[in-house]
């Protein structure tokens, strides 16, 4: 049987198959990491424009508005540069992990909590310092800005999760350890 022509050229195929679909998973998972990179840049945007923002409010004494709210627990401004620094760890952790369900989820938590802030941070009736219309107009650019980018990096993961889950490439998969991607919402 071993001498057989038909069993070797089998054999052949079966090896030159599997070296095909693995570097097909490995391609997939790098592009995830590159449209991460993509993502990264717009995202770090952000950190630039909440430092715009407190720079313009610690130099500018015409933008103090009415006074702060007692009943909120935290400074508006303490709050934003938080959230902004965690979003900071949360993309370095992604860099490392993209794949793992919880780099995903702790980046996912940090661009939230960072909407929150600015958001509380403009509202009317919650700051204090009135932050300059043009740095609020590009925020708003910024979150025009990531939507497109936020797709493309959920299709990248979409397309991953879909090639480790097809039959014969997830016995692979399996083999080699490729587990799902989680997509951000």
């Amino acid at each position: 049987m071993l001498k057989s022509g038909w069993f070797w050229l089998f054999v052949a195929l079966g090896i030159f198959w599997s070296l095909g679909a693995y570097n097909r998973l490995v391609r997939l998972r790098a592009a995830i990491g590159a449209q991460f990179i993509s993502l990264e840049s717009v995202l770090l945007q952000y950190q630039e424009v909440v430092q715009q923002a407190v720079s313009a409010a610690s130099t500018s004494p015409q933008l103090w508005g009415s006074a702060y709210l007692p009943e909120s627990e935290v400074d508006p401004w303490t709050r934003l540069q938080v959230s902004a620094g965690l979003l900071t760890v949360a993309m370095s952790r992604m860099q490392t992990h993209p794949l793992e369900p919880d780099s995903t989820q702790a980046l996912q938590d940090a661009a939230d909590a960072l909407q929150q802030a600015w958001a509380g941070l403009i509202h009317p009736d919650a700051f204090y310092v009135n932050v300059p219309e043009a740095l609020q107009q590009r925020w708003l650019a910024l979150d025009m800005l990531v939507q497109p980018e936020v797709q493309r990096f959920n299709a990248s993961i979409s397309d991953y999760n879909h090639a480790i889950a097809q039959y014969p490439a997830a016995l692979l998969a399996k083999l080699f350890q490729f587990h799902p991607a989680r997509q951000l919402a």
